[in-house]
């Protein structure tokens, strides 16, 4: 079992991760698709941290012996799931660097063509003049 005082600083710290990551969305510098996770884990700690009997239920269900050695195992498992979204922005977002970059290139040689056209008819005008 967990001693209280260890179990009250769990739940402050828990909850002050919480409000952090209200806040952070509130002001607009997490985007809400990548905090509901964060958001779950830290209610999820809240949790635990008022139910510490959850471990031990859970620790038995994955019939692990010691209810910290469960904990671990969700812990890593969470971290690669964490692991395994960010990849997806990751590559989102480098598949968006390359169309941009193309898309760019592209622009660039359109405009100078019209750069070479506006001066081959201005230099027929002065020519004609």
């Amino acid at each position: 079992m967990i001693p209280y005082h260890l179990q009250i600083i769990l739940f402050i710290f828990s909850i002050s991760t919480f409000l952090m990551i209200i806040n952070m969305i509130r002001k607009y510098k997490l985007e809400l698709q990548y905090a509901l996770l964060w958001l779950f884990l830290s209610f999820v700690n809240i949790l635990l941290a008022l139910y510490p009997s959850i471990s031990i239920k859970l620790a038995g269900l994955l019939s692990i012996e010691l209810p910290v050695n469960a904990l671990f195992l969700c812990s890593i498992f969470v971290m690669l799931l964490i692991l395994f979204n960010l990849t997806l922005a990751l590559s989102k977002f480098s598949n968006n660097t390359k169309f941009l970059s193309q898309h760019l290139g592209v622009l660039k040689q359109e405009v100078e063509q019209l750069k070479k056209t506006i001066k081959e008819i201005e230099d027929n005008k002065v020519g004609k003049l």
